[in-house]
């Protein structure tokens, strides 16, 4: 029997385009109830474990993988080869830092976003770098998840 939460992850499925599968709701439901929000695959698989959700590391990172082409989740980009997930589906920006290995989300203005960039060059320019990703147009029929046109 699906929860609450699992029936929205349900609905939030239909609507991206993706099969209504009870286990790939359940792990999307799961993903949203952590309260760390970049994961890697090891770490949604100890997850999954932990809620005794039946499945393979492998089916795991492609329903992972499913879940970041239909912007249900994201992948961040990272310097090391282990790919990381973002499960906050709004678009939002991070301040990624190598020492403590951290990630934080900004959910900032565009003005502010840009004055935190501006604050960190000024203060250690020579260990700042900055990243815009500009994302592709979502698989998904149903979401219209594209970034919004430059003005």
């Amino acid at each position: 029997m699906l929860n609450a939460g699992e029936k929205a992850c349900l609905a939030e499925l239909r609507e991206a385009g993706l099969p209504a599968r009870q286990a790939l709701a359940r792990l999307l439901a799961l993903l949203r109830d952590e309260q760390e929000t970049h994961l890697t695959l090891a770490e949604v698989v100890e997850i999954a474990g932990k809620a005794k959700l039946p499945i393979a590391p492998p089916a795991l990172a492609r329903h992972l993988e499913a879940l970041a082409q239909h912007r249900l989740i994201s992948r961040l980009p990272t310097a090391t080869a282990e790919s990381v997930f973002d499960t906050v589906p709004e678009p939002h920006a991070h301040l990624v830092y190598e020492e403590p290995a951290q990630t934080v989300d900004l959910h900032v203005s565009p003005a502010t976003l840009l004055a935190i960039i501006r604050h960190a060059l000024d203060a250690a320019p020579n260990q700042v770098e900055v990243l815009v990703r500009f994302r592709a147009r979502s698989i998904g029929a149903g979401r219209n998840r594209s970034a919004p046109a430059a003005s």
